[in-house]
């Protein structure tokens, strides 16, 4: 894989002017894939103008005045990306990645009190030894759970379902199941940046297999791939606030 990346095949969400230069800043590899996130310079000088160039970036990372997900980061190619949590000590701001119709992924101001967790969503599970198995999440993590736990035994952790994560040690506090009923926020597609209230599932969970969706007034179509599940009949997220 090249180290470098240049500007014009980088993705059209980042908001960086193409004729102006012709390298860009090339994600590491991380918990995102290079086409579902930012990297956290980008974050820092483009998106946030919170420095004005790349080096001036480095040195507030390098000065561990960034956290995310509540660990200080200091990696100007860290790949940052949906859900994800961003601190600037400087600004005392918190900010959460969601997902946005314009460019297709946007920072929210959040609390404090809610950058106390975080959403992931459900991308594998196998079963290990001891009665205990393996939840595999989009944001990289691994999180172990005992099965016979009286939390654990009765749900069944599905694939694209959500955990209530606390940060920073990303323990498990709740499970937001992918069912009818459930608020969810559209990822992806000709809807994404949506946000509305799962009203029929089909009867596979094949990622492709279409599910109903009320947004508002209206009902639509939306592949299961694009729904994230954000809370049990209403949002336990803010998705009202200032968006950047």
């Amino acid at each position: 894989m090249s180290r470098h990346l240049k500007t014009y095949p980088a993705p059209r969400f980042w908001p960086i002017k193409i004729k102006k230069h012709e390298f860009v800043i090339r994600p590491n590899a991380g918990p995102h894939r290079l086409v579902n996130s930012i990297p956290l310079g980008i974050v820092l000088r483009d998106v946030l103008g919170f420095a004005k160039t790349v080096s001036e970036a480095k040195r507030i990372l390098a000065e561990g005045k960034v956290l995310i997900d509540g660990k200080v980061k200091v990696d100007y190619k860290l790949p940052v990306g949906l859900m994800d949590i961003i601190y600037l000590k400087p600004a005392n701001a918190y900010y959460r990645v969601l997902p946005n119709n314009v460019n297709e992924l946007a920072l929210m101001k959040i609390s404090a009190e809610e950058a106390s967790f975080k959403l992931s969503r459900v991308t594998g599970k196998r079963l290990l030894k001891d009665k205990k198995a393996q939840i595999n999440l989009h944001d990289g993590r691994c999180v172990v759970v005992d099965v016979s736990d009286s939390f654990n035994v009765q749900i069944p952790y599905r694939l694209m379902d959500a955990v209530k994560l606390s940060l920073p040690d990303g323990q498990i506090l709740e499970h937001v199941p992918l069912e009818a009923g459930t608020y969810a926020s559209i990822i992806g597609g000709t809807k994404i940046g949506k946000f509305g209230t799962i009203k029929e599932m089909p009867k596979s969970r094949s990622p492709n297999q279409l599910a109903t969706v009320a947004i508002g007034d209206t009902e639509t179509t939306v592949m299961l791939k694009y729904l994230f599940p954000i809370g049990k009949e209403s949002p336990i997220i803010n998705i009202n606030g200032e968006v950047t």
